[in-house]
């Protein structure tokens, strides 16, 4: 009788941890005394994020040296996940499927004039599969069903295009505002 107690015991106690573990987001910011706490490439404030991606590996293909692009961008609390692949594929995973992905292009081309368009389905379909390196994991871009009722919007700015995926309505606007002012930086300063 005893030792069934301590099971049921352990096992409520196991249960708890679980849950609260689960509800964690990995931009908590809990008392600081200058407001933020900060990473390697984040800035957690307790009503947004930055995030400055600065690097110094260099990339090859056959001879030719390919250099990162840094940039920074603003990005809502509550992450539940991120990830990048190389310099070029950043994913942001929020909750309910809501993902921001931005694609850096590395390759000296013609810069894209900036733009901003809602896509269709297709589009994104093709966006998807076409531009996204993801991980594996639970968190996959390419994994998460597309939903018809939520907001979703591409951004070009030069040499990088943002997707919002799967936006809930009322987080579209504080996503968006956040994105907009997405920038490409240099080490002297903003380009």
């Amino acid at each position: 009788m005893c030792a069934t107690k301590s099971v049921i015991k352990a096992s409520l106690y196991l249960s708890l941890f679980i849950v609260s573990s689960c509800a964690r987001y990995v931009d908590t910011v809990r008392s600081y005394s200058n407001g933020y706490a900060k990473n390697d490439f984040f800035q957690f404030y307790p009503d947004s994020n930055v995030f400055r991606y600065k690097s110094n590996v260099v990339l090859t293909k056959d001879t030719e040296r390919i250099y990162p692009k840094f940039f920074e961008v603003r990005l809502p609390k509550k992450i539940r996940f991120y990830e990048f692949i190389g310099s070029t594929d950043f994913s942001f995973y929020y909750d309910k499927g809501q993902t921001v992905f931005i694609k850096v292009n590395l390759e000296k081309s013609k810069i894209s004039r900036d733009t901003v368009y809602n896509p269709t389905r297709d589009q994104l379909g093709e966006l998807i599969e076409s531009t996204a390196q993801t991980g594996n994991g639970k968190y996959n871009l390419n994994a998460i069903p597309f939903n018809e009722h939520r907001k979703h919007l591409v951004m070009q700015r030069g040499n990088a295009t943002t997707l919002l995926y799967n936006i809930e309505d009322k987080n579209f606007d504080l996503f968006y505002g956040y994105i907009s002012k997405f920038r490409f930086i240099n080490i002297h300063g903003v380009d």
